[in-house]
């Protein structure tokens, strides 16, 4: 059982190019392999998407799109939702994120981590109503197992927790972890995201953790004025967010990760695509190429005039949610 290759939280992957499958045994660790992609990315698509849905009565922010449009690339680019672990890769079984929550904005506030359980069929409506009864039930107070595993386990002597951790490192490392542990336990998840903006600091690199299975880490800045080139080789200020990549190399190779982050690109310049859930949405090459093509469109032709018309179109509008 030992040596038994099956996990409860993942498939294993065993075709692909051979050079992914022996990339573990030469780089061991998740930090050792971590690579960074900062993308900054214009607010204007975003806002008049989100004052277009208060209008109706919806209430949505920056963070419900950006974790809408992870999904869709995780459930169209699987090797993204992968990760390895006893020197194998595998694949998550399911949709999963995890950001901080803070009860209160202050020093000595209890942080907590929402873990959001995700699905093929999820729209941005419902990626939405669940971050906010997740966040909602953190800031009531309300504690997870984890959170109270932690209180009990602090208590304990030092050596029953090195040794209780160091026992949960080799569960972990042979995919023997029960798995009421892996759903408590808050490293166990297919991206964590880290909204650095809504306390009005700049985004950042952040390293991934060894324990656990997560192979993505994410964080968001604040929103502050950023040149863009227009059509007619200008230079135009706008609104704009950055967000930096933290990903373990191991997962995938730099060809399909990088058409990745472009597809993802395409679902932040058009959130209105976020409004049909993965599970309707083809899977394939034609797609891709169509999304690459429009987001390289967007940034360099005819984007001056569509942020102008954006503009008008709000104005007096400034309730954007980008910090939520």
């Amino acid at each position: 059982m030992i040596f038994s290759k099956k996990r409860s939280d993942g498939n294993l992957v065993t075709d692909g190019d051979p050079l992914q499958h022996i990339t573990p045994y030469l780089m061991r660790t998740r930090n050792e392999s971590v690579i960074y992609y900062k993308r900054t990315l214009p607010l204007e698509p975003l806002q008049r998407y989100i004052v277009a849905q208060r209008k109706k009565g919806v209430r949505i922010t920056v963070f419900n799109v950006i974790v809408a449009a992870l999904l869709q690339v995780l459930y169209l680019r699987p090797r993204i939702n992968r990760f390895i672990a006893g020197r194998r890769i595998y694949e998550h079984k399911k949709y999963e994120i995890l950001y901080a929550v803070k009860q209160t904005l202050s020093d000595d506030a209890i942080e907590s981590i929402a873990k959001v359980p995700l699905d093929k069929d999820d729209t941005i409506f419902d990626i939405s109503k669940k971050m906010r009864q997740h966040t909602y039930d953190l800031k009531k107070g309300n504690l997870k197992t984890d959170d109270k595993l932690i209180r009990l386990f602090v208590k304990a002597p030092r050596w029953l927790i090195r040794m209780v951790a160091g026992l949960l490192r080799f569960l972990d490392f042979h995919g023997l972890m029960p798995k009421s542990l892996i759903d408590a336990l808050p490293f166990y998840s297919s991206i964590f995201l880290s909204h650095l903006g809504s306390i009005g600091a700049e985004a950042t690199f952040h390293h991934l953790y060894e324990f656990g299975t997560n192979s993505v880490f994410i964080t968001i800045g604040r929103a502050y004025q950023h040149p863009f080139k227009t059509e007619d080789g200008g230079v135009e200020w706008r609104r704009a967010i950055d967000l930096c990549f933290s990903i373990d190399e191991r997962i995938c190779d730099g060809f399909y990760l990088i058409r990745s982050l472009k597809l993802f690109d395409q679902f932040m310049i058009n959130p209105e695509l976020l409004e049909i859930p993965p599970s309707e949405r083809e899977i394939g090459s034609a797609f891709l190429d169509v999304a690459q093509v429009r987001t390289e469109a967007f940034f360099v032709k005819g984007a001056g005039a569509e942020f102008r018309r954006g503009k008008e179109d709000n104005e007096g509008d400034s309730d954007d949610d980008t910090d939520d």
